[in-house]
């Protein structure tokens, strides 16, 4: 997934069975045939998840300020 090192932050999540399946699948379809541990994929959903926030906020920010410019 990522090259950035040893994490050092520990987060322990509980999941229903039907959020943990949803979950599995997801990761089936963004990464056919690879090898992920339950915390993998996890952790690489809630990456692409946090990110995508990110993009979202960036560009609702810009959109905001243009108008406000109009």
């Amino acid at each position: 997934m990522s090259n950035q090192g040893k994490r050092s932050v520990q987060v322990n999540v509980r999941l229903s069975e039907q959020d943990f399946e949803l979950v599995k699948k997801a990761a089936a379809k963004l990464w056919p045939n690879a090898v992920l541990s339950n915390s993998g994929i996890l952790l690489g959903l809630a990456r692409l998840a946090a990110k995508g926030a990110m993009d979202t906020k960036t560009k609702q920010g810009k959109s905001e300020s243009k108008r406000k410019s109009d």
